[in-house]
């Protein structure tokens, strides 16, 4: 769907302007917005892209190319940029300057596509920066995160803070020459995916089992009960992974909520629940049983206490990992 309505490359507007020319064009949709990065279709489980708003501040001084972060399975910008990269469908993009900033002034870029999506760890990445003089320095780095600083030529930080940078979307538009250092048509690749999917379906898997419980399945202690552990989290009872690196069943039926220090002993498979019974079971290697507290052994053979929320699907689950 294209998204013109008399924009021309190089125009300066507000907010405020562009929005009124979106709302006459489709006066049937919701109003947009310039949360974040994208302003997205107004429901999530589509993949269309209604407008793209980037500022210098957030994002970069570089006009063709996006630093997406904090990806999440309602953003969804993971695959709608990809939907974008295949179909070469274009979409209207905006950037803001840091002088244009204080009067909320939009640079039109045209109607833009995206060119190629790249991880930042990769050669790619680095080389198409280098030749235009800029450095992404990865500043901090643990399992799952990796928070970088993109320099410029004069070794300036453009970032006011390291980010969490998951993927850069190189953009084609009207007033930017595609790149010769990316090949078009290059995708993000597995361990990108994993990253941004995982997390997005995290979020919802954490909702959805806490909703489910709203408290300790073994103990029943609830998300509010003073205790010595403070909190109760969510665990996959399968962790199995598929072709992509991700937890093959990240369903609510594939979760459990536990106290946190059940948790750590049910994740490392020293204890665990009978799938017909709902009792608690430790690991039956008596050398390991005497390792763990007293403290802990004192529940074995306990059901648990809100067995009665535990459905079938969980059940059947719990008898398979044994």
């Amino acid at each position: 769907m294209r998204f013109n309505y008399d924009l021309l490359p190089g125009e300066q507007l507000t907010f405020d302007e562009i929005a009124l020319r979106y709302a006459r064009q489709h006066p049937d949709e919701k109003a947009l917005t310039v949360r974040g990065l994208l302003s997205p279709s107004t429901s999530y489980r589509t993949l269309r892209i209604r407008a793209v708003f980037a500022s210098e501040e957030s994002n970069s001084p570089l006009e063709d190319l996006l630093f997406i972060s904090d990806d999440n399975e309602r953003k969804n910008y993971l695959r709608r940029f990809e939907h974008y990269l295949k179909s070469q469908q274009s979409f209207a993009c905006f950037r803001r300057s840091s002088a244009a900033q204080r009067d909320n002034l939009w640079q039109v870029m045209g109607e833009s596509r995206v060119y190629a999506m790249i991880d930042p760890h990769s050669a790619a990445a680095q080389n198409l920066l280098a030749s235009r003089g800029y450095q992404l320095v990865l500043m901090r780095e643990d399992e799952n995160e990796a928070w970088w600083q993109l320099f410029d030529p004069q070794s300036q930080p453009c970032f006011p803070l390291s980010r969490r940078i998951q993927f850069i979307v190189v953009l084609s538009t009207p007033q930017h020459k595609v790149p010769t250092a990316v090949m078009a048509g290059t995708q993000v690749g597995r361990r990108v995916k994993a990253s941004v999917f995982q997390r997005a379906s995290q979020a919802e898997f954490l909702a959805a089992v806490r909703a489910r419980y709203g408290g300790c399945v073994m103990t029943g202690t609830r998300l509010t009960d003073r205790h010595i552990w403070p909190w109760v989290e969510a665990c996959h009872i399968d962790t199995r992974e598929n072709e992509e690196g991700m937890l093959a069943d990240n369903s609510v039926d594939n979760g459990l909520f536990l106290r946190s220090d059940l948790q750590r002993l049910f994740i490392n498979k020293l204890i665990s629940i009978d799938g017909e019974s709902g009792q608690i079971r430790f690991h039956p290697d008596e050398e390991v049983q005497q390792s763990i507290s007293p403290y802990y052994q004192a529940l074995e053979g306990q059901v648990c206490a809100l067995w009665e929320a535990v459905p079938p699907a969980t059940r059947q689950r719990l008898r398979a990992a044994g």
